[in-house]
């Protein structure tokens, strides 16, 4: 699901599509409207949920379990969930993949799915997922920009896929995407579709992952000093970590 921390930006991100199509709301009532697509009464309900959530302390994710695959990406992510309402008030309908991923997305998301089949492991997650990003040249700009070490985030993940995903070698060939690999995908194409566009990148897609708090992808990253807001102003606005431009 969503995490409310994303809630402000969410509400910014819903006023200026609206804004585009011009339905003017004032912060408050936006807050109010993304409080209601989260499920909650209203924003007072998500604040304290946001500030509940903040107080929690950090720690690395527990390992993931096996799943079945043949029902790998039930529930969530085939269920109508916070990112479908914000795709209906946009009016833009339930997320149906109406945007297309570039060329080099394309690749990446192959790249990620051969690194799990070459473990021969039953599912492809977020962590395929991003080892297979530092290797894409768009992605590998953005985390530069905020100061990451890709050669030890490398290493970080080819460790927990070798070592902690051990119990999903199955000894299949095939492959099937978690249902948080799948949400990370379409929270990316979410955002393109409300700004206007109709192309995800890899660095949406990468930026997309920061709300995935559970998982040992968003972990990692964190782990790297990096954060949402620096990989957003780096991509909108050229600005590297610190403040220093591009």
């Amino acid at each position: 699901m969503c995490d409310f921390r994303d809630a402000k930006v969410m509400a910014q991100t819903l006023r200026e599509a609206l804004s585009a199509r011009q339905v003017t709301l004032t912060h408050s009532e936006s807050l109010e409207l993304v409080a209601k697509i989260l499920g909650l009464a209203d924003w007072n309900g998500l604040s304290a949920a946001t500030k509940a959530a903040e107080a929690k302390p950090e720690e690395p994710p527990a390992p993931m379990k096996p799943v079945d695959n043949n029902h790998a990406l039930d529930g969530v992510a085939r269920a109508p969930g916070p990112l479908d309402g914000v795709a209906r008030v946009l009016g833009l309908g339930r997320w149906k993949g109406r945007v297309d991923h570039s060329a080099s997305l394309q690749a990446t998301i192959h790249r990620a799915v051969g690194l799990a089949t070459a473990r021969k492991q039953s599912l492809t997650t977020l962590e395929h997922l991003l080892l297979a990003l530092t290797d894409d040249e768009d992605a590998a700009e953005v985390m530069r920009a905020c100061e990451v070490n890709l050669a030890e985030l490398r290493q970080r993940l080819v460790s927990y896929l070798d070592n902690e995903l051990k119990a999903l070698a199955t000894g299949d060939v095939v492959t099937t995407p978690t249902a948080g690999f799948e949400r990370v995908l379409q929270r990316a194409a979410i955002h393109v579709q409300s700004a206007g566009r109709d192309e995800v990148t890899a660095p949406n897609v990468l930026v997309a992952i920061f709300s995935e708090r559970e998982s040992h992808a968003a972990y990692f990253l964190k782990q790297e000093k990096m954060n949402r807001y620096d990989a957003v102003n780096f991509i909108a606005h050229g600005v590297r970590k610190h403040g220093r431009a591009a």
